[in-house]
Order: structure tokens, then sequence, then C-alpha cells
């Protein structure tokens, strides 16, 4: 017996959802105080996270007119609220490019919503096999949606150039992203134990860093977690540190161009073994760094960052101070 389909139109895509069953969008949605969505351009790259941490992780990166989204890890009702709210419809979205398959990464419920709206789904050839096992992940391979990389670039929409980075995670590891517009360029790494040279190497030169940035040592090491647990976060394949984020952010400056990176998003904040003045406190050491820093949370978006090629004088600008 065939599976009936529902039908989606784009016309409600960020009011309704039948696919998903959960709960409304809440004060996450809400505007970012003063901002306003980015005027669409077919020469920005613009890029925005919706929101970051144990509960579930979502980043948009927009080009023109299109979109794709870095893990989907949040439902798909609450993720077309929240995209509405910074000026995206679901209808804009072309791709998810997947890092890994946890599900505050990426959540079983988008499978129909992703064929009803005809949404790829870039996922690494390690992934695959946890991929297959999603409910109703033969809906998304017979539309032909699942589109399987290496380390090879590939473009998830056109004009993106995409190449991953391998990171160690658990036992099969996770991939971080270079998004390269041609003029900019973006990094984006979460749920990594350590941190690689290739990762530092691989974002010299971008110009918005995104990485986790997830405990304080002490608060992890005085918590009620179980000591295996504890292990396994600290243990080198588990997430970073604030200390070790600040130290990759600080190997990938002294690498890169003058100014460079721009912007330094932090992700992936433990809710209970870290804080905003834990973070803030390890990066307080490098003024210029700490200036570039925008935490993100669980249940509030950032605001959009729109990048855009830093020219010559922009550069002596930044290297007087520096």
């Amino acid at each position: 017996m065939s599976l009936q389909l529902p039908l989606f139109s784009p016309k409600v895509a960020a009011s309704v959802d039948v696919a998903s069953p959960d709960a409304p969008a809440d004060a996450a949605s809400m505007p970012v105080a003063g901002e306003r969505p980015p005027a669409m351009s077919d020469h920005s790259l613009d890029y925005c996270v919706l929101g970051s941490g144990s509960g579930g992780n979502c980043a948009i990166v927009r080009i023109g007119r299109e979109a794709i989204l870095i893990d989907a890890g949040f439902g798909p009702r609450r993720t077309a609220a929240w995209l509405s709210n910074a000026g995206v419809l679901l209808e804009n979205v072309k791709a998810v490019c997947v890092t890994h398959l946890d599900r505050d990464h990426f959540r079983p419920t988008w499978i129909k919503t992703l064929v009803g709206f005809g949404i790829r789904v870039c996922v690494h050839r390690w992934h695959l096999p946890d991929l297959r096992r999603v409910e109703n992940f033969d809906l998304l391979d017979d539309a032909g949606l699942v589109h399987v990389f290496d380390d090879d670039p590939f473009e998830p929409i056109a004009g993106l150039a995409t190449t991953c980075v391998h990171l160690p995670h658990d036992h099969k590891g996770t991939v971080g992203f270079v998004i390269d517009s041609g003029p900019v360029r973006i990094g984006h790494a979460t749920d990594l134990g350590h941190v690689p040279t290739r990762l530092i190497d691989r974002f010299s030169g971008v110009d918005l860093m995104a990485i986790e940035s997830n405990y304080d040592p002490d608060l992890q090491l005085a918590s009620s977690r179980p000591s295996f647990l504890k292990k396994r976060i600290m243990g080198g394949k588990g997430h970073l540190s604030n200390d070790e984020a600040y130290d990759a952010v600080r190997r990938v400056a002294r690498i890169s161009p003058t100014g460079l990176p721009q912007h330094v998003v932090l992700l992936h904040r433990s809710a209970d073994c870290n804080s905003s003045k834990h973070v803030l406190r390890a990066f307080e050491n490098d003024p210029v760094l700490s200036e570039r820093v925008t935490l993100t949370q669980q249940r509030r978006r950032t605001k959009w960052f729109k990048l855009r090629p830093v020219g010559a004088t922009a550069r002596e600008q930044m290297k007087l101070l520096s």
C-alpha cells in the first residue's frame, strides 16, 4: 500500500505545517530589537542563527532570493515561523546542509516537509547510513532530494561553493562547512571534540567564523552530570570548551588577512555548564576579537550578518584598530 503524501502550499509555509507536531513558535520568533530583515540582493551573502544549543541547532545562509539551512534541529513548524520573522519564506529554502544526524541537528519530522517543498538534503557519505535509518527516508530518496557529498566541493544552490571539514565528535565525527560566494566566505563548525589543524587552515580568511563554545571546564566538573558524560564531553571527541574556542579563533585570525574574521559567532552553549559571562571572560584577553563576538541563544535568533567584501580602505582602518 502506498503512503499518501500530504499536499503543501508555499503560501502557508510560514504559518502551517501539518507534517510537524511541534509546539507553536514562542518568544524566540520575536524580532531582534532595532533590526530590519536585510534587503535581498543577488550580490550579498547573509547569515543568521535561528537557535543553537542542545535543544536544537539551525542557521540560515542566504544569497539573493535563495537560502540554505545549516542543520534542521527544530521542527519545521517552528522553523518556518522563525524564518518568516527573519524575512525568509520556507519556499526560498533550497537545501539543508547537515553536519551530522543527531536529533538536535536534524529532526526526523522534517522529511515530509522537505519532500513537499522540494528541499534537498546534503549529507556527507559518512552519515548516509544514519539518514537512511530516519523514518520516511524512502520518500526523500524517491523524490531525488538526497545529495551525498564527500571531500569535493559542491553547490547546495547556485553560487555557493561549499566544502566540508572533517571534525572529531563521538564515533563517526561531524562535518564543518566553508561556504564561499566568491567575494565572501563563511566557516561554520559545531560539535567537535578538539580543533584539528585542518579546520584552522580551511577557515583562514573567512569573513564570518561560527564555532561552538560549549562549556566551562570548572562548571562542567562541578555539575551533577555522571562522570562518563563529563569524560565524553571533555575527552577530545565531545565538545569544545570556551578556552578551546577562543584559541581556535585566535589561530584563525593570526593566519588570516588583517581584519578577518569580521564576525565571530559562538554556537551550542551549554545551558547547564556555561554562561555568557564565562564565554566572554575567555575572550576578554583580546579586546579586538572580543568586539567581534556574538553569542547565540537556544530560543532567540541572532541578528542578520550582512557579509560584504572588505575593501582596501576598510582593511587599512581595521589594521589601525588592531
